[in-house]
């Protein structure tokens, strides 16, 4: 018996077609659970079984011999059931198990399928007589069976420990070994078949015969492996695009959930972080009785470094802040950012308040070095307040709440340093809170008074201005001085409506001044930045003085030096329209802010007021001496009038009086006076501007 070439080479391409495509089913059923992966067993056993079943039917056809064969339809058919059965066994359990184990069993299970197909293939031939069979070529053609399925599905089962780029080549080199298998056994078994002389089938007119048969099959069995590669390959696709979307959420779902317990800024934890920390450590705490610190810290000065260098040398200076805090605790304690300026540092298993002390100091101490950012060199100090758990609160909200009012306690004592939390810091914040609802009221019963206190000259001790100072008069706690009720309007938003009423008091005064004939001299001023700022200001101040029938230069405008710093352009703008109606500037408090001399050259001003504190410190302190000096020859050469604030011994006098200052104010010479006082020390102390007007 001979084969046709033709159909031996369809038979085997096939064969390899149906191992390559049964390989890729297996990676679906793998990734699959449930009734996807049943739908993908079954699908895939009838693919590939058929597909081995139309090689063998091919392979029968190939055979070309002396006598007319025709199959019975079907018995033809039924042989098909033993490999579909075996396909489906070995999907599943290469799908499902990955061992070496499984990988023999799935080769013996689909071994003995092809080879039950094949003999009950040949037996649809229904010869008379029988054939006969050689059993040494049988037996080999099911030890193929057994050992090419077992050696094919092994070495597909190296594929999934290897790389994805090593996949492609092993799988085809599988699916070869195995299609070389399936035609193997059909042709091994086919060796093994004897014809009788006189052998004829039965099924040689009615059966199924034919070539064109043969081709149809291989087409219809082509385009089903074909349909199927193509299923497994778009499923494919589609779950790596799947998996690259929940990926990509997963990823967004970790930032956003990062975002939502960070800080941007820093990387630091942020209020929620910290809240639900607080939250899940408090009862741990108390179960275990270990105590929990808070610290709440706040950078003075930090405003003036972002306002003159900008925003981009605040944010790397707020990062170099908050590795200095990291750097101030333990690996086990947690820095968090709350926002702005404002840090949080939780402390668990601390040793004693001494030891919270100690970390405090070291705070201070790495947090107000100073630090060069984009060339610049600046520097702010914390103010830090404390909370302890179970003393001070026993849930995040009051340990945070108390430990913020601690932190403003801390400032209300000079800054730059730590407060423990006290019982009574709770009630002087309800009372700053009251106090600033009784500002609002006093501000519409007139209960805004305004004292004056003289500058003096330093030489010839004649007075020649006046600063205007608010007061109010309290109807219950008497008369309060600016520092208790200043900063409340300023963070109440009322200190412009402050300012307007100190304004209008002092414009009428000069007025009531001038018409009893009495020497005036120019007046000074605060303007607040939230003042400075509005659009408004310059059109309210015109508006004031006209009203008054008042000359602009009888009022002298004080700016702090922080102030002036901030939108320095828009700040610059009003200014400069205030110089052209006639309005004299000066800078306060200089020395205190962060100030840009490029910016100081700009400002139209034509004196610097040296702070109190570089005054009264010089005695003690040599820096304050040269700081207050340094001021004093910068103002020479700039061409600016200086007036040192806080004069009260004699000592200081004839010291700043040598240096080169030529004006000061203080208890040395005159305490500030209610406005009745003024005209008796206007008339005795003439001045040459009085004679001018």
């Amino acid at each position: 018996m001979s084969y046709n070439p033709w159909l031996v080479a369809l038979s085997l391409a096939l064969a390899a077609l149906d191992a390559y495509v049964a390989f890729s089913v297996v990676g679906r059923i793998a990734r699959s659970r449930g009734p996807a992966a049943v739908l993908w067993t079954a699908f895939g056993a009838l693919a590939m079984g058929s597909g081995v079943w139309a090689m063998h039917f091919i392979g029968m056809l190939a055979l070309e011999v002396p006598v007319t064969l025709g199959y019975d339809s079907r018995q033809t058919a039924l042989s098909a059931v033993p490999v579909v059965l075996a396909t489906g066994a070995t999907l599943w359990l290469l799908g499902r198990r990955g061992t070496r184990a499984s990988a023999v069993m799935a080769g013996c299970i689909l071994g003995l399928g092809m080879a039950a197909m094949h003999y009950l293939g040949v037996h649809a031939l229904h010869m008379r007589p029988a054939v006969a069979w050689s059993l040494p070529w049988a037996a080999a053609s099911l030890l193929l069976a057994l050992a090419g399925s077992t050696a094919a599905i092994s070495l597909h089962s190296i594929i999934w420990r290897r790389e994805r780029r090593h996949r492609w080549w092993l799988r085809l080199l599988a699916a070869l070994l195995l299609g070389g298998t399936a035609t193997g056994v059909h042709y091994l078994g086919m060796v093994a078949l004897r014809f009788a002389p006189d052998a004829v089938s039965l099924e040689a007119q009615t059966g199924l015969r034919g070539l064109g048969l043969g081709l149809a099959i291989s087409l219809v069995s082509g385009l089903l492996l074909l349909l199927t590669l193509g299923v497994s390959l778009a499923h494919r696709q589609l779950q790596r695009h799947t998996a690259a979307i929940a990926r990509e959420l997963g990823q967004a779902r970790d930032a956003l959930s990062w975002l939502a317990y960070h800080d941007e800024l820093t990387a630091l934890p942020n209020r929620a972080n910290v809240l639900d920390l607080l939250d899940r450590l408090l009862p741990l705490a108390r179960d275990e009785r270990f105590e929990v610190a808070v610290m709440f810290v706040d950078l003075d000065g930090f405003k003036s470094i972002n306002d003159t260098l900008g925003h981009e040398v605040g944010d790397e200076f707020l990062r170099s802040v908050a590795d200095a805090l990291c750097a101030s605790v333990r690996s086990r304690d947690t820095v968090a950012r709350f926002g702005g300026d404002e840090f949080v540092v939780v402390l668990e298993r601390f040793r004693s308040e001494d030891n919270l002390s100690a970390i405090c100091q070291k705070i201070l101490s790495l947090v107000s070095r100073p630090v060069t950012v984009a060339g610049h060199g600046v520097s702010a100090t914390p103010s830090i307040g404390v909370a302890m758990f179970p003393r001070d609160g026993e849930d995040s909200a009051s340990l945070l709440r108390h430990a913020d009012l601690a932190m403003y306690s801390a400032k209300e004592h000079g800054k730059a340093g730590y407060c423990f939390y006290q019982p009574r810091m709770r009630e002087q914040a309800r009372d700053r809170l009251l106090l600033s609802a009784e500002l609002r009221e006093a501000l519409q019963r007139d209960e805004i008074t305004v004292h004056y206190q003289p500058k003096v000259e330093l030489d010839g001790r004649r007075v020649v201005g006046l600063e205007a100072l608010a007061r109010w008069q309290h109807p219950e706690r008497g008369l309060l001085l600016p520092n208790s009720f200043v900063p409340l309007a300023e963070a109440s938003g009322l200190i412009a409506q402050l300012g307007q009423v100190v304004l209008r008091q002092v414009a009428r005064q000069l007025a009531q001044w001038r018409a009893r004939g009495l020497p005036l001299v120019p007046v000074a001023i605060n303007v607040s930045l939230q003042e400075i700022q509005n659009d408004q200001f310059v059109a309210g101040l015109v508006a004031a003085l006209r009203e008054f029938g008042l000359h602009p230069n009888l009022f002298e405008l004080e700016i702090t030096e922080s102030a002036a710093m901030k939108n320095a352009e828009h700040t610059l703008r009003q200014l400069r329209q205030l110089e052209v109606l006639g309005f004299q500037m000066a800078i306060d408090d200089f020395g205190t802010g962060f100030s840009s001399l490029s910016h100081l050259r700009q400002l139209p001003t034509q004196t610097i007021k040296i702070d109190q504190s570089f005054v009264q410190g010089a005695g003690r302190n040599p820096a304050d001496r040269d700081i207050t000096e340094a001021i004093i020859a910068l103002a020479h050469k700039l061409r600016l009038t200086t007036v040192a604030e806080g004069i009260e011994t004699e000592a200081q006098a004839a010291w700043l009086l040598e240096a080169g200052c030529g004006i000061g104010q203080g208890f040395l010479f005159v305490p500030p006076l209610p406005a009745e006082q003024v005209p008796a020390l206007l008339l005795a102390e003439r001045t040459p501007l009085a004679n001018a007007l």
